[in-house]
């Protein structure tokens, strides 16, 4: 008796969207973690966590453009709301991310207020009301971001963990990979605008060299959690054997991820590192949701996929996320230079 076993080649549901996405969201939830802790180590805020929250807020905007696109139709927003299912971590998203992006920027605001120039523009001089210099409200917020920051952590692990027939998603190790590899990027670009912004601030820096034993440390956090998921157990030691099998991008997280490594031995801030440790940080992401997506599922066959850079889906739609940060970034900027340098005419 012969018997035919016919197979269909599954396709990917989660496009590149959703990586840039994890990308920004997880930056900005580790840069609210970098921010509690510059709170922690000083009386007043501090420009260190006005960089953090800087970063934090910019990040808090790009992100959900990016899961808005990957959802394709804005209105199926409204089912979360209307139909909730509270049996679904994207349900449960859908409310604690607004509640983030307010609590960052509630946070972000203030720190704003109490680094504030005397000789402000009119239109700012509300950034001196007696209500934004409360200490009380500040503290308020930060750990309004902090909670908030820790649901975004657990919610957006939870949307990959609950797909059980995917062991690399299924697995306990996902949270520290998001997590560490998410940090070293919020470090890294909290490190490069505090340098930025250091001619800003009268005391003297002491948490240089914390920001460097911290990024060195999450980079080897990153590389043990990959390590500890592949051999978790034995399909998901066959599984990075696929992801590694003709792939690139698998190689070229290791690559970044060793420059990173390199340049962290470094005192002085390099440029070269900063972007070596946003690589690897989207490439975890691209690797484990993208491309883990290839390896076969409920058929025994990899799963086609091809990266088109002129679809809106592919190479048009990430350039365009990373050009709406850049953006944002030069706006937020301008009124961060704005306020804390203040109006020399007094205008």
């Amino acid at each position: 008796m012969i018997n035919e076993i016919l197979v269909e080649p599954q396709h990917i549901v989660w496009l590149p969207w959703i990586v840039n996405y994890f990308f920004f969201v997880g930056i900005a939830a580790t840069a609210v973690f970098t921010a509690i802790f510059f709170a922690t180590k000083s009386k007043q805020p501090s420009i260190g966590e006005l960089s953090a929250m800087t970063i934090a807020f910019i990040c808090s905007i790009v992100a959900p453009v990016a899961l808005t696109a990957d959802l394709h139709q804005p209105s199926r927003i409204l089912h979360f709301y209307t139909d909730f299912a509270w049996w679904s971590p994207m349900a449960w998203g859908a409310i604690i991310l607004p509640l983030f992006s307010i609590a960052i920027a509630g946070h972000f605001i203030l720190l704003l207020a109490r680094n504030a120039k005397p000789n402000q523009a009119k239109w700012l001089t509300w950034l001196h009301y007696p209500l934004f210099q409360k200490n009380t409200l500040l503290w308020f917020f930060r750990l309004f971001s902090a909670i908030t920051a820790v649901g975004i952590i657990i919610y957006t692990v939870l949307e990959t963990y609950q797909t059980g027939t995917r062991a690399l998603w299924h697995n306990a190790w996902l949270l520290p990979v998001m997590l560490f590899s998410a940090w070293v990027a919020a470090l890294g670009l909290t490190k490069w605008l505090k340098h930025i912004l250091y001619q800003y601030q009268s005391e003297v820096s002491s948490t240089e060299n914390w920001l460097n034993i911290a990024i060195k440390a999450a980079l080897i956090f990153s590389a043990i959690s990959l390590l500890a998921l592949n051999f978790s157990n034995e399909q998901t030691q066959i599984d990075f054997a696929q992801l590694f099998n003709g792939s690139i991008t698998a190689y070229l997280m290791i690559g970044f991820w060793l420059v990173a490594l390199i340049f962290s031995f470094l005192t002085k801030f390099n440029y070269l590192q900063l972007i070596a440790i946003l690589s690897f940080s989207w490439l975890v992401r691209w690797v484990l949701i993208i491309q883990a997506q290839t390896i076969d599922k409920t058929n025994v066959m990899q799963n086609p996929y091809h990266f088109d850079w002129f679809d809106t889906d592919g190479g048009l739609g990430s350039i365009a996320i990373f050009g709406l940060a850049i953006f944002v970034s030069i706006i937020v900027w301008q009124g961060v230079l704005m306020i804390l340098g203040g109006n020399k005419n007094g205008q």
